[in-house]
């Protein structure tokens, strides 16, 4: 990979097409490589390849996303004119 930038990576995505196993190992090595909170390293990974999975945890994910904007939209005060769920269209647009 020559840019690991995450926008440079969204613009390359493919939601259609599979990953192949080279690559996505590849994208392993790279994340391994991030830094960590006091260097722990807890990092955890899952990878599905089955299209049910896939779309149980999607939805599982955005069930739980939707309840954390709308509780950080009641308690958001810093700035009232600023819409918090105003972001969930663009995050959807990922396939989330």
């Amino acid at each position: 990979m020559d840019s690991t930038t995450t926008r440079s990576v969204r613009r390359r995505l493919d939601l259609e097409r599979a990953m192949p196993r080279q690559v996505l190992e590849e994208c392993l090595e790279i994340a391994l490589q991030a830094p960590t909170a006091s260097n722990q390293q807890n990092w955890h990974f899952l990878i599905l390849t089955e299209e049910k999975p896939k779309k149980q945890l999607a939805a599982l994910h955005r069930k739980a996303f939707k309840t954390y904007a709308s509780q950080a939209a009641a308690t958001s005060s810093a700035y009232p004119d600023v819409d918090p769920l105003a972001r969930v269209s663009s995050w959807n647009r990922w396939g989330h």
